[in-house]
């Protein structure tokens, strides 16, 4: 255990330390200051001016309409003669002849046919060949 003489100098050493400590704190420590002041009563001045007045904004600028403009009356004119597409020649009659249908190399249908063309204002026979193509028209080969 600690000896009595032992257990007094740890007392004093640390009454000592608190002593410093305490002091150290004082230094730190500065003097208080009453920096509030309460009061009680009317301020000067006891009147306070209005708010300016408030001024509304001038109204837009009025724009006048231009002057009325009146136009000539219009000119009349003559009405245009009415269109009317010519009428196409007519087809020639065609038709086929007797001999079978054939299959060129292409793979469509032809035939022989026979029309009545005229030429230099005279009428002719003619004979060629038709043959049908993938849309199912037929079509003059030759």
């Amino acid at each position: 255990m600690n000896s009595p003489s032992k257990t007094r100098r740890l007392l004093r050493l640390a009454a000592l330390a608190a002593a410093i400590g305490i002091g150290g704190a004082m230094l730190g420590i500065a003097p208080a200051q009453a920096r509030v002041f309460v009061g009680i009563g009317f301020g000067f001045p006891g009147y306070y001016y209005p708010p300016p007045y408030y001024y509304y904004p001038p109204p837009p600028p009025y724009y006048y309409a231009p002057p009325a403009y009146y136009a000539p009356p219009p000119a009349y004119y003559p009405q245009a003669p009415a269109y009317m597409p010519a009428t196409p020649a007519a087809a020639p009659q065609i038709s086929y002849t007797n001999r079978p249908a054939f299959y060129n190399s292409s793979g469509q249908q032809c035939r022989e046919y026979r029309s009545t063309q005229m030429v230099g204002g005279q009428s002719r026979d003619t004979y060629g060949t038709a043959c049908r193509d993938s849309t199912g028209q037929w079509r003059v080969a030759n």
